[in-house]
């Protein structure tokens, strides 16, 4: 099932729930945070916050330009910990590219 996202996107459902976490996640982190992250994402890459699903090495890579490395590692563990929480603590991911490909079996994506 897709929904309809940003105009024409279309987003799967695996997308979705992770650009929906990574928003909280950046929300509950700093109020600001995903603002400054989606405009920095549209400047470099012309692309958002769904780069996490359909690139997530790509995404990692900006945010660590944006924030720092740590910090940057710092948003990919409390992304993978909120994901866990709502599918499931039997999930095995130590990082965004492991808990995107476990999202794309979960969701047959």
């Amino acid at each position: 099932m897709r929904s309809r996202i940003e105009g024409w996107k279309f987003m799967s459902k695996g997308r979705d729930i992770l650009t929906k976490t990574i928003i909280l996640a950046l929300r509950e982190v700093a109020p600001g945070l995903e603002a400054v992250l989606e405009a920095h994402l549209r400047a470099t890459l012309n692309s958002g916050i769904e780069l996490a699903y359909d690139d997530p090495q790509k995404f990692k890579e900006a945010v660590s330009k944006l924030f720092g490395e740590y910090s940057a590692r710092l948003l990919e563990m409390v992304i993978i910990s909120k994901l866990k929480g709502r599918l499931g603590e039997d999930i095995e991911a130590n990082s965004l590219e492991e808990l995107v490909s476990e999202i794309r079996k979960i969701y047959g994506e």
